[in-house]
């Protein structure tokens, strides 16, 4: 009996030491899309709407092929307020556009 408790000691033991079973503690690894995986594109669209105070535009914009995106109207952050200074409604712009998995930012905006 001495001898069955023995190896059932070693046997847990053995399995609680073996690193490919325990489970990561680096949270990233248990959801994709973490941040290695920021995707990036260029879109081209029509202003509609800036909001300078909240660091956004809203562009009517055609497909951004590269993020697997349609053509709609959306509103988007910024990276940099400075940049919405000189847009106006109606102008067509391009844009350099990035999407973390959960977000997008607007990197440029010419």
């Amino acid at each position: 009996m001495n001898r069955t408790i023995l190896a059932v000691s070693m046997l847990v033991l053995a399995l609680a030491a073996d690193p490919a079973r325990a489970q990561s503690s680096d949270p990233a690894s248990h959801h994709p899309g973490g941040a290695d995986s920021v995707k990036s594109g260029t879109g081209t669209g029509i202003v509609q709407k800036i909001d300078s105070e909240k660091g956004t535009v809203t562009i009517k914009h055609g497909p951004v092929r590269a993020l697997d995106m349609p053509g709609m109207t959306m509103t988007f952050p910024v990276k940099d307020k400075a940049q919405l200074a000189g847009l106006k409604p109606l102008q067509k712009v391009e844009f350099d556009l990035s999407y973390d998995g959960k977000n997008f930012l607007i990197l440029q905006i010419k």
